[in-house]
């Protein structure tokens, strides 16, 4: 996949929620309609459908794991740095549901959508898999055997799984997913999972 010069790149991340939710999908053709572009750019820097929402998909995670680390930046324990990361990950996905919807739809998609997974595995998984395992050692945080390395790896599944289904939940009845008191709620209840002995 070539990448979209920065002014295309910006127009599609701002269509991204229609993209991503609209049904029946759009084409590449309705795309560059939508964004103002030529139809041949679209068919030049993507191949197809899939492509697009791998592109968008990838971009919104990395975006989404930047703001989380600014916003744990200045933490100094593994709970704050936690908290913070939840929040933000809360934060920016409440701002572009359609990102849960379309990293959900992802995972049974083909290998286009696997690329998508490891990029969030990469850079939104793997630095609160991190934190988790540190409030471990330090006895911080309880998620079960805490001699089993993949305990981590599925609390921190869970943990992302909650926040997708919670945000996309709350959207799709009709809810606003930007409200700071659901996002509260919302990271209250997964973090108590880590810290409520089983």
């Amino acid at each position: 996949m070539k990448v979209p010069p920065p002014d295309l790149a910006r127009r599609l991340l701002e269509a991204s929620e229609g993209i991503l939710t609209d049904e029946p999908a759009p084409r590449l053709e309705d795309v560059a309609r939508t964004v103002g572009a030529s139809r041949a750019s679209m068919y030049y820097y993507f191949a197809g459908r899939d492509d697009l929402l791998a592109y968008l998909l990838t971009a919104h995670a990395r975006e989404g794991a930047e703001h989380a680390h600014r916003s744990a930046a200045g933490a100094d324990s593994a709970p704050a740095r936690l908290r913070a990361m939840l929040d933000a990950l809360a934060d920016y996905l409440g701002g572009h549901p359609g990102v849960c919807s379309g990293l959900l739809a992802a995972t049974g998609g083909g290998r286009r959508m696997s690329e998508v997974l490891a990029v969030n595995d990469t850079w939104v998984a793997a630095p609160l898999r991190a934190v988790v395992a540190e409030g471990v050692a330090d006895g911080q945080f309880v998620v079960g055997d805490p001699n089993d390395p993949s305990t981590v790896t599925d609390t921190v599944n869970a943990m992302l799984g909650g926040l997708l289904f919670g945000v996309l939940g709350r959207a799709s009845s009709g809810g606003d997913p930007t409200d700071p008191t659901f996002r509260r709620h919302l990271v209250d209840q997964i973090e108590r999972g880590l810290t409520t002995p089983s």
